[in-house]
């Protein structure tokens, strides 16, 4: 799969081959060509093995060897003394290792890719690479990968990567990836052919085998956070290569690729960040290409939303605000046009497809609020998604809480996926349309003051979020009290910073709102509305920092350390909007007005800060826009020397 070099030569070693593409006869049949001239496959079958003809687009698989032999004259005897036909190691004549959890599922299926036996090895793309073994332990830089004289401009950068006619290379594989033995059900079942009244939609430069490790990363490291797909289904679909008939869903896998190769990247992996973001890039562009029709959204499946979101969160990632808001109001539209947010709409849907569809409306919902917060956007999900969750199930008179646990625990792989979601949407509950608009500055004002958002209004939303992350922490879910999940502590390290910056972050929203309604004093009897709360908040937030991991934060990529700078740049707006607040004032250890599950130490504004500065250039290496920013901001701060 990738070039190699060779560190005494210091230049770079290629495969030797006469050709840099498939002979004429094979690329005929639809098998895998070596290359050479002539090709092992011609020789075996006495072919004339030739490069003469020009690349046309691709017909329908197999049925060409008596073609092939009438135009050369020749006609193969004794076939039982000949050899047998080449196959790939993953043909159905070898061990194939199945999947966890689709055992069922392959048997169901063994006649599918049984039926073409007798064909030689069809490979799911036309050209396939050799793949190359790298030491255990170790991951390919962008220096070690063969990138083929085509320049991708990245922040501001140039990269060169595959040519669009060549199959694309994908670098830096995460080191956690499963063998690629395991996915030999894939290479057995590409010997089928499809149908002949079936399109292959595929772009033939991706080749399903370098996807796999990528949707195995997204299953490992993103799934826990966005539980909205099945890794079974998921599978299962592949290898009845639905991917290659439906636009929609090609494209999401494409998508989701693309978002786990670019988001989740650890820090033993951050060598590799410029060659992912540039394949990222290109299965972009598929993916995108892959969608385009004229009447696209006129009938949309929830394939198209999650492709549309995958395409947000990758161009969020590289700070593409503009492009992002547009994906991901396309998203939110595509479901509202399919009336995710409606009860009805769930009506007669199996129920698996009702958890899909509920859990995609409630990722969807959390992230347009979050999301309108940082960039100040408008969201287009109103009223409250607990609510609305609760709601639903008007359509079953039968189902009450047991409803909402099935959620949580039909799927014990899931279980703990779902509880940080709803803990999520609790948190984000409040957060309705009359909190965004006064939030983007459209405030509704009588005699002078705001009337959506004032003093009570304030409190009662600081008191909501408060009761939100207790819950959190005793493992109750406000709008569903009987149902038993597990609480925060208990769940996955990723998920756990994800939900306690998350509602601290909120804490520092809110209180920022207060600030610009003129409803914060230097004392108070109700310390959300004091201007040294946005201390309190932000000492909370860096002793949950130092619990945990680098790598749980990183994760998240850049959104979750922009909540972070959102937080460090409150603790400086305080100081610099009340003059008894400063650098050497001592940060009271408190927990009785923000509940923390871990121990927290009185600390100075100074030392706070220094934690913030510091934090922010560890989060991958500091390859971010807030490192640099927020080093501006405490350079503007008299009398502070790091």
């Amino acid at each position: 799969m990738f070039s190699i070099i060779d560190t005494a030569a210091g230049e770079l070693r290629r495969p030797k081959t006469m050709a840099d593409r498939a002979c004429d006869q094979c690329k005929s049949r639809k098998v895998r060509c070596d290359m050479t001239k002539p090709c092992l496959t011609c020789r075996e079958r006495q072919f004339n093995c030739t490069y003469d003809k020009a690349r046309k687009k691709r017909g329908p698989a197999g049925k060409r060897i008596h073609e092939i032999r009438q135009n050369q004259g020749r006609f193969e005897e004794n076939n039982h003394h000949s050899q047998p036909d080449l196959v790939s190691p993953t043909s159905s004549n070898t061990h194939t290792v199945v999947p966890n959890g689709l055992e069922s599922e392959f048997r169901h299926r063994e006649s599918f890719s049984q039926k073409n036996e007798n064909h030689a090895g069809r490979q799911l793309s036309s050209f396939t690479p050799e793949p190359v073994h790298w030491p255990s332990g170790t991951t390919p830089t962008p220096g070690e990968v063969d990138f083929r004289e085509v320049t991708t401009s990245h922040n501001g950068q140039n990269y060169t990567a595959s040519p669009s006619q060549s199959e694309m290379h994908f670098p830096s594989l995460p080191l956690d990836s499963p063998n690629p033995s395991l996915f030999d059900t894939f290479g057995s079942i590409s010997q089928s052919e499809l149908p002949a009244e079936a399109a292959d939609v595929w772009p033939a430069r991706v080749h399903e085998h370098n996807l796999l490790p990528w949707i195995d990363v997204y299953f490992k490291r993103l799934h826990p956070t966005m539980p909205i797909l099945n890794r079974a289904n998921m599978y299962c679909e592949m290898l009845l290569r639905k991917h290659r008939t439906d636009p929609q869903y090609g494209a999401m896998l494409l998508g989701l690729c693309a978002f786990a190769m670019t988001q989740p990247v650890q820090i033993h992996e951050r060598g590799s960040i410029a060659s992912r973001s540039v394949q990222a890039r290109m299965l972009m562009e598929e993916c995108v290409r892959m969608r385009m029709a004229p009447d696209f959204g006129e009938d949309p499946t929830i394939e198209t939303i999650l492709a549309s979101f995958f395409l947000f969160a990758c161009l969020f990632g590289s700070h593409q605000h503009k492009a992002a808001r547009h994906k991901l109001r396309e998203a939110v539209d595509l479901a509202y046009s399919l009336g995710m947010h409606l009860p009805q709409s769930y009506t007669g849907l199996t129920r698996e497809l009702r958890e899909q569809w509920l859990r995609t409306y409630l990722v969807l919902s959390v992230t347009e609020r979050a999301y309108a917060l940082q960039q100040s956007h408008s969201i287009s999900f109103r009223g409250r998604p607990g609510i609305t969750a609760r709601f639903m199930q008007a359509f079953d008179p039968s189902a009450t809480n047991e409803y909402i646990s099935s959620l949580i625990y039909q799927d014990r792989a899931d279980a703990v996926g779902m509880t940080a979601l709803l803990y999520l949407m609790d948190t984000f509950d409040a957060i309705d349309e009359s909190v965004m608009d006064c939030w983007n500055g459209y405030c509704r004002f009588s005699d002078g003051a705001c009337e959506s958002f004032d003093r009570r209004r304030a409190l009662q939303m600081f008191r909501a979020q408060h009761r939100v992350r207790d819950a959190c922490l005793t493992g109750t879910i406000l709008f569903a009290p009987s149902v038993e999940p597990l609480p925060m502590a208990q769940l996955l390290e990723s998920q756990q910073i994800d939900i306690s910056v998350t509602q601290l972050w909120l804490l520092g929203r809110l209180w920022q709102l207060c600030l610009t309604h003129g409803m914060l004093r230097e004392t108070s009897d109700h310390a959300e509305l004091r201007f040294d709360f946005a201390f309190r908040i932000g000492l909370i937030l860096m002793s949950s920092c130092n619990v945990y991991s680098l790598s749980a934060m990183e994760v998240h990529g850049v959104g979750l350390v922009e909540k972070v700078y959102d937080v460090a740049m409150g603790v400086i707006t305080a100081m610099n909007s009340c003059s008894s607040l400063h650098l050497d004032l001592m940060i009271p250890s408190d927990s009785d007005v923000i509940a923390s599950p871990h121990a927290v130490i009185e600390t100075k504004v100074r030392e706070l800060l220094n934690g913030f500065a510091s934090l922010m250039r560890e989060f991958r290496g500091g390859d971010h826009k807030y490192n640099a920013q927020f080093e501006s901001a405490l350079a503007g701060i008299p009398g502070f020397h790091g």
